[in-house]
């Protein structure tokens, strides 16, 4: 009996030292393939109002935190850039089209003159397909950024429109305010972390209502 409860011990100490694997939680976003498009890139800079951070990093940034929340609960990423280079619209749908993804999240920050406007806003391209997928992360947005509700409208956007998908582009806060350009440059990276944690909370209520 001693030697089986050893033998018994020995295998589980193999496995546990020779054959590590990673344990991904599930979620609603398990095993969806989820587009995830960071705005801009390349010589479309995107807004410049927040000195010495262009708005086309911050979106990758953001994307690549999101893609990481995403991966840990086994969806199938796909990032239409992963650096910095340009793309046009057609790039950006037909990856998505071409994936037969489930969904599409394209990754903004507002600019304006006013260094004090900031809030999030929801763009869909059409109702049916569109709509409802934007408020869910719009919500979610709204709720945890700790900034105004611009609201979700329509936007004539080739990205939203030509794909199959249910698509939305998130404004997700003012990079030319000033106090959310500070929190974006910061090393940290904790503004962005939230920006993403709220998208990824707003595509498992999507997911979850599905």
């Amino acid at each position: 009996m001693m030697i089986k409860r050893l033998l018994f011990l020995g295998i589980l100490i193999f496995v546990a030292v020779f054959l590590p694997f990673k344990i991904s939680a599930t979620s609603s976003v398990t095993n969806h393939k989820i587009v995830i498009d960071p705005g801009h890139g390349g010589s479309d800079f995107g807004s410049a109002s927040c000195p010495d951070l262009y708005e086309k990093d911050a979106n990758l940034q953001i994307a690549l935190k999101l893609k990481e929340l995403l991966t840990v609960d086994g969806a199938r990423v796909f990032l239409t850039r992963d650096t910095d280079k340009s793309l046009s619209n057609a790039d950006r749908y037909n990856l998505a089209n071409s994936v037969g993804g489930d969904a599409l999240v394209s990754i903004h920050l507002n600019g304006s003159n006013n260094s004090n406007k900031n809030g999030t806003m929801g763009l869909y391209g059409k109702l049916r397909k569109d709509k409802a997928f934007t408020n869910n992360l719009h919500k979610r947005l709204t709720s945890e950024l700790g900034v105004p509700d611009l609201g979700v409208t329509n936007f004539a956007s080739g990205v939203l429109l030509k794909a199959n998908m249910p698509a939305t582009i998130q404004e997700t806060v003012f990079i030319s305010n000033t106090d959310e350009c500070n929190k974006l440059k910061d090393e940290t990276g904790i503004r962005q972390q939230q920006i993403a944690q709220s998208l990824y909370n707003g595509l498992v209520d999507w997911f979850n209502s599905k």
